[in-house]
């Protein structure tokens, strides 16, 4: 009895540096101390590769700032119900990840104010990035004016515009040589045509912008859908010579080639319709070409381009307050940026004259002033992490992915779930993408080589992320990154999987049913009813689907929704239920724009959009 009585103190003694009990004894927390100073204490251990982190197979210690909580609770479902409670009893759960204090205070420390209001103010001294994503109608010259935009920056050299200015002679695209800096596939220079999103990275006097040159014709409209989905706010941009906008701006009423009436329907007008309802609420509007114009430089043909555009943006749910129109040349530069304009005047530009020309009647901002009277993002790094991938490629035993950080931050040692899968992996590198410095830049790039790292972060000239030690191999909302896995299979990942943390009650629901609000196209060949085929466009997936079951549906004018139509016409707004042919992961639309926003098309057609309001079981 003795003997027995000394093994059970002796275990017990064993057992207390790990574990502290709160005074009810009825929980327990291991970790850091966290912002409210509670004590805690570490764990210590190693995961693989010398990794530091959690794993499901046992605990290591923590990154700094994480906390671990006690077994959610479980749902009828199966996922948790909350974030902590439990009996602590059983294996033990993941952790839950917080942003630890340092990096809070590193963040307050740096993020500047500048008020949204401040239109021609001071703005040198506040940094931040965006996504930029840029729209038309095939032929508009997006492409163009993306390479214009990059060569005029300084971003890429005289010497490699010459280059391809020679290589697009010798296969009789000649005007194309700006074009390629953003095509640069093979196919896209013979076929003269955008098919993938092409992302670039420029510098303005306030921003770092991800540029997100998407592909205009209407055979690669699920292409665009994929980049639009990715960004902060657009470019549009539309050809003002006689005959390319009219082509770019049809509603859809003719149907010439034959195609249906989705095929005559104006890729500018789509691109509008589909950007709104993935999220983007501001643009600039280019209008290139007007050098081509009848007379050149024409100021009403401009003025009447802009009141017919603007319209059709308010119609769709602009803000005329959040749309900028700007007269540019993306093939000689006028008006793009200032800092060319002495040049021309001296005869030294591509402008021949341009600029005089436009100067009679304009007097508003170039394209790179308008870029920088965006208004700032908004980034969730507070929330929990979602990191929708949209490429994945295998390097030697890791896999490298490449994606967008919607919510929350990831680090390097970090422990994430793959969904659908639901594999675990450790973060073994975390890259941010640079703007690339060539030549001297009209903002001189004072800045050091380290500062051109694209973050949600509003920076000061002389510090960037690179010199906070806790904001060092980590990734924060908003940021493109690429990311090196270990511990996971490459063939076991694929475009539009999501990275999140591995705590049960942080992950996204993955479901193949919810209820949704949805806006039907004007033009719409096929009305939608109960039990519509439908191709699902989500972020970069697309998921064949069911519209089983309509709810309700109200048009512009009714007083009130008429419940359980027998169909969905042109230009209605309804709530609907579908339901999808496999799982995925989704969520409120509320919750995450990228994972509750969605697009419905039809036999290559455009026929809806529309936001998750509720996620079913």
């Amino acid at each position: 009895m003795k003997q027995r009585q000394q093994q059970k103190q002796q275990q017990k003694q064993d057992r207390q540096p790990n574990k502290i009990t709160s005074k009810k004894g009825d929980s327990t927390r291991v970790g850091v101390p966290d912002v409210s100073g509670v004590s805690t204490i570490s764990v210590s251990g190693n995961l693989p590769n010398g990794a530091t982190g959690f794993s499901s197979s046992g605990i290591a210690k923590p990154p700094p700032g994480f906390s671990l909580e006690p077994p959610p609770k479980k749902g009828n479902d199966g996922c948790s119900s909350s974030g902590g409670g439990g009996s602590g009893t059983g294996k033990q759960s993941p952790p839950i990840p917080q942003i630890p204090p340092s990096i809070l205070s590193a963040l307050r420390s740096l993020s500047v104010d500048h008020g949204n209001g401040n239109e021609g103010g001071d703005s040198d001294d506040v940094r931040s990035h965006l996504s930029l994503v840029v729209l038309g109608h095939v032929d508009a010259g997006k492409s163009t004016l993306t390479g214009r935009l990059l060569l005029s920056l300084n971003h890429v050299t005289r010497r490699q515009y010459q280059k391809h200015q020679k290589s697009s002679a010798q296969i009789g695209k000649s005007s194309f040589a700006l074009a390629w800096f953003a095509d640069e596939d093979d196919t896209e220079r013979e076929r003269g045509v955008t098919i993938d999103v092409a992302t670039k990275r420029v510098r303005t006097r306030r921003y770092d912008f991800t540029v997100l040159d998407a592909p205009g014709h209407s055979d690669f409209v699920p292409n665009m859908i994929s980049g639009t989905a990715c960004a902060d706010c657009g470019l549009l941009v539309v050809a003002a010579t006689t005959g390319e906008f009219e082509a770019g701006f049809a509603d859809g009423g003719s149907d010439a080639d034959g195609g249906g009436v989705g095929r005559s329907y104006g890729q500018t007008r789509e691109h509008v319709v589909l950007s709104r309802g993935l999220g983007v609420t501001q643009f600039v509007v280019a209008v290139n070409k007007l050098d081509a114009a009848d007379p050149p430089w024409c100021r009403d043909r401009f003025e009447y381009i802009r009141a017919t555009v603007l319209s059709f943006l308010m119609d769709s749910g602009y803000r005329e307050r959040n749309v900028t129109f700007v007269p540019v040349s993306g093939l000689t530069g006028v008006n793009v940026n200032r800092e060319e304009e002495d040049g021309d005047q001296r005869g030294e530009g591509e402008g021949g004259g341009g600029w005089r020309e436009l100067r009679k009647w304009y007097d508003g901002p170039t394209l790179v002033e308008a870029l920088d009277s965006f208004s700032p993002a908004k980034r969730e790094f507070e929330k929990p992490l979602r990191l929708i991938l949209t490429d994945v490629s295998a390097e030697g035993k890791n896999a490298s992915v490449r994606g967008r950080v919607e919510h929350g931050f990831v680090r390097t040692g970090d422990t994430v779930v793959v969904l659908p899968v639901g594999d675990e992996a450790i973060v073994a590198r975390v890259e941010r993408g640079k703007a690339a410095n060539e030549g001297t830049s009209p903002y001189a790039f004072t800045t050091p080589a380290s500062a051109l790292i694209a973050s949600p972060l509003h920076l000061a000239p002389g510090r960037s992320v690179d010199d906070i030690p806790e904001l060092q191999n980590c990734a924060l909302a908003g940021d493109i990154v690429e990311i090196e896995l270990g511990a996971i299979d490459p063939a076991r990942l694929s475009p539009g999987c999501v990275l999140c943390h591995t705590h049960p009650s942080l992950r996204p629901r993955v479901r193949g049913k919810f209820e949704a609000r949805i806006l039907v196209m004007e033009r719409l060949a096929v009305p939608i009813i109960r039990g519509s085929q439908v191709l699902l466009h989500m972020h970069s997936i697309d998921v064949p689907a069911v519209v089983s079951r309509l709810i309700s549906t109200e048009r512009r004018g009714d007083a009130n929704p008429r419940m359980n139509p027998r169909v969905l016409v042109g230009g209605a707004t309804a709530t609907v239920e579908i339901t999808l042919s496999e799982k995925v992961v989704i969520e409120e639309s509320i919750q995450c724009k990228a994972l509750g926003r969605f697009v419905l098309r039809r036999g290559g057609d455009t026929i809806a959009v529309g936001l998750i309001d509720k996620v079913l079981d």
